[in-house]
């Protein structure tokens, strides 16, 4: 069933990440970070430069409880604060290389998946994929895409590179 395979395929990419995740992290390093502070990471990551109001917004706190979540992340290196570019007194955050460094095996593994299916299956059979893949992400995920549209900052295609252009 399409519904049994989509749930597959997410809880399977869910818990790769979190594996990765968990086995980079030291729990006797003093930058190191917990689970919480991870997800708070990805959020971060996801959003494409979000202030600290659409960040708290985002993970449903209160803004003291954001910026002290994120002093935590600066603290620690995973996180910057950097101006905005189009009205200095926006102040906007971003993460870290070493934040990327962690994160990025979740990209290595989409990566990996990629060329499977590119040798598994036809150009055409790939490209009707494509197609699919596009329009679940851009059209049928609507309840995080109201959210993600509402950002003058994000681009088009959240989690591609341009959603951090510094990094």
């Amino acid at each position: 069933m399409l519904q049994d395979d989509i749930h597959s395929i997410y809880l399977k990419l869910k818990l790769y990440y979190y594996r990765r995740i968990f086995r980079k992290m030291d729990a006797k390093e003093d930058d190191s970070l917990t689970a919480l502070e991870t997800f708070c990471a990805e959020a971060i990551y996801g959003l494409g430069l979000p202030t600290l109001t659409e960040f708290a917004e985002f993970i449903n706190v209160s803004q003291p409880n954001a910026a002290y979540k994120i002093a935590n992340l600066e603290k620690k290196g995973f996180v910057r604060k950097i101006r905005s570019d189009e009205d200095g007194r926006v102040v906007l955050l971003q993460v870290t290389e070493k934040f990327i460094d962690l994160y990025g095996t979740s990209e290595r593994y989409s990566a990996i998946l990629t060329k499977r299916i590119k040798r598994r299956f036809t150009e055409e059979e790939v490209e009707v994929f494509h197609r699919i893949m596009h329009t679940l992400s851009e059209e049928l995920m609507k309840e995080v895409n109201q959210y993600l549209v509402k950002r003058a900052n994000l681009p088009k295609g959240v989690l591609d590179e341009r959603a951090n252009p510094t990094i």
